[in-house]
């Protein structure tokens, strides 16, 4: 135990249990469940047997993922009490902690309340039996009252790839428990999938505030960070994850697209090599053990990582890639050309993809070789205005991930010149978050245009929010106020950076 929790249980000795009990019944309701637990263990041990507070610990258990501890403490409750709903539900949960569906289908028996069919179909769902999961999780739904059976229900329309009836199951929970923890995290899910980060990044910043001992939370908000790029933001929450004693797959696949996206190849090995036999077939840590692996010259163990999702996924263009990559350095040029093939005879194969199909063709002395540089060179007016119009679209629908995936596919294939690529880049990397990034493509869009009102804007508007020389954003906003009097958004950036809020 830290030094900090032990201080405070000793100080919590000394205090009389009604008063402990307080204190712990007002840390649950706070969602401060590590303290009320550390009261709760002081208030036992002065009343070992008062119900209130072990039931009281029993969720306070649950609330901390502690499916062990209280199962043993609801099996103690139920024996004087087995009949309980409440005791009931509260097991049948503590079982699915522990990843024991048949033993929450035991002790739920024929139980007909919402939580025991929102706990039937958890159950189903790790037994892998989704039609029975979405037949309880429709009872559980029916009494429309169940923040968590709508939640957990939208969870799962998620995975099904239907996101209509999941924004309407998650609006439904909202309704109902608008700052509860599953109604967050969900939604967060929801808007990380749609590429909406920064709506993510805020429910899971929200959910991590209000629910403070919530691993899920906190892991949610390291996930968005990774995605934005935000190396030391993920550090300082992996730090925090610890701290908390969270550990398991998810948190150490963090830690090593951490170490990867730092180009510390051997570190990510580390991570990942005791895992290996417990990795389940799909899971993306193998990708990013696979590009570690590519980078330390493990080329075969690169492919034996990347063959299983190739396989089961063979649509997934980066794995498909990273496989033919391991297959070509490892000197088996023939086993690359017949895993890449697929994807260069694509009518939607890109110019990046043609060109590595041609050197691997060159390498398996293959005739088509010519063939695909000639596609790659042909094909590439055409992919740029795919993305181009692509970019065009998320910016319009504020899909600001989107929208930097495609220019940064514009500018990987271009001179890096074009002043309005380069402006929308910096304006959807603000929208991100990613200040730094903003800035930088800002000043380079600003030095090819720096007469362009939206240039200005953008520059002025991104120097405005970051806090960085306001009198410089302020000038270029000024100037891009006068050059577009009719534009509502510049005007509206030139107010607020005036102080003038329209």
């Amino acid at each position: 135990m830290a030094l900090f929790p032990l201080l405070m249980l000793v100080a919590a000795c000394g205090e009389d249990a009604g008063d402990l009990l307080a204190k712990a019944q007002s840390d649950f309701a706070a969602h401060d469940y590590r303290s009320a637990r550390l009261n709760l263990i002081a208030a036992l041990k002065q009343d070992p047997g008062n119900r209130d507070m072990q039931l009281l610990q029993a969720r306070t258990l649950l609330a901390l993922g502690d499916g062990d501890g209280a199962g043993a403490l609801l099996e103690r409750l139920k024996a004087a009490d087995a009949s309980r709903p409440e005791l009931v539900e509260l097991s049948a949960e503590a079982a699915l902690l522990r990843v024991a569906p048949d033993k929450a289908l035991n002790l739920l028996g024929d139980l007909k309340t919402p939580e025991a069919e929102r706990l039937r179909a958890l159950a189903a769902l790790q037994s892998d039996d989704i039609n029975s999961a979405e037949t309880h999780f429709a009872n559980a739904v029916a009494s429309g009252d169940n923040a968590r059976a709508f939640a957990d229900y939208a969870r799962l329309r998620l995975l099904q790839g239907n996101r209509t009836a999941a924004n309407d199951l998650i609006t439904r929970a909202e309704h109902i428990a608008p700052q509860g923890l599953d109604t967050l995290l969900i939604r967060a899910r929801y808007a990380q999938q749609a590429g909406d980060l920064q709506k993510a990044l805020g429910r899971y910043s929200q959910a991590a505030r209000l629910y403070p001992s919530n691993l899920a939370a906190l892991l949610g908000e390291a996930e968005v960070r990774a995605d934005l790029g935000q190396l030391d933001q993920l550090d300082s929450l992996l730090a925090q994850v610890g701290e908390r004693g969270g550990q398991g797959l998810e948190v150490d696949y963090l830690k090593a697209r951490l170490a990867l996206a730092r180009k510390k190849w051997a570190d990510v090995r580390k991570i990942v090599q005791p895992l290996e036999a417990r990795i389940p077939k799909l899971h993306p840590i193998r990708m990013t053990y696979a590009e570690a692996l590519l980078e330390l010259g493990q080329y075969q163990l690169a492919a034996a990582q990347i063959q299983p999702i190739v396989q089961s996924a063979p649509n997934n263009r980066l794995a498909v890639k990273l496989l033919a990559q391991a297959q070509l350095a490892a000197g088996d040029a023939q086993a690359a050309l017949a895993t890449y093939r697929p994807i260069a005879e694509s009518s939607e194969a890109r110019p990046e993809e043609l060109v590595l199909m041609a050197r691997i063709a060159k390498a398996a002395k293959d005739p088509n070789a010519s063939r695909y540089a000639a596609r790659a060179a042909t094909s590439a007016p055409e992919t740029l205005g795919r993305d181009l119009a692509e970019a065009d679209a998320a910016m319009r629908a504020k899909d600001w991930a989107r929208a930097v995936t495609a220019y940064d596919r514009i500018l990987a294939v271009t001179d890096g010149r074009n002043a309005i690529v380069l402006n929308n880049m910096a304006y959807a990397q603000l929208m991100l978050g990613n200040d730094a990034k903003a800035l930088d493509y800002a000043e380079r869009a600003l030095k090819l245009a720096p007469d362009n009102s939206s240039v200005l804007d953008t520059a002025g508007w991104t120097l405005f929010k970051i806090g960085k020389d306001p009198a410089r954003a302020k000038e270029f906003l000024r100037r891009a106020a006068e050059m577009a009097p009719n534009n509502a958004t510049i005007q509206e950036h030139y107010a607020l950076a005036s102080g003038r809020p329209r």
